[in-house]
């Protein structure tokens, strides 16, 4: 059984190497056959492909990110992340802070919730 500190390191190993372009790394933390984002409404797959043309878009630029916590409480962990980037659209420099939440078992990510994209997803509802 895994401890919420070791769900914690999970999660920092994610986003350690999601932010050095690590693909490989970062898929290894996920349990691919379970894995479920309720902000991207998909498996890891989805998710993958979803992720990859919001940066395709090149609406946001600039992107820099720090943590602010990093959170572990059973088998959730959750990120507090404050960014920084430009909206490509307008110009502006934008400041933002962010959660997500994850569940991890056995050692894996199976389960998302939130970020930048549950923003994204109560504008396309009011469309």
């Amino acid at each position: 059984m895994t401890t919420a500190s070791d769900n914690k390191a999970v999660v920092r190993r994610f986003l350690d190497a999601l932010g050095a372009g690590d693909v490989a790394g970062a898929a290894a933390c996920f349990d691919a056959e379970r894995y479920y984002s309720h902000a991207w409404e998909g498996d890891l797959a989805v998710t993958w492909e979803k992720m990859k043309a919001r940066r395709r878009a090149g609406t946001l630029t600039d992107w820099e990110s720090e943590t602010v916590a990093l959170v572990g409480d059973d088998d959730r962990v959750v990120h507090h992340s404050h960014a920084w980037c430009t909206d490509a659209n307008t110009g502006r420099r934008v400041d933002v802070h962010t959660l997500e939440i994850w569940r991890v078992e056995n050692a894996l990510i199976v389960e998302h919730w939130g970020g930048l994209r549950e923003y994204e997803r109560f504008q396309e509802q009011l469309s």
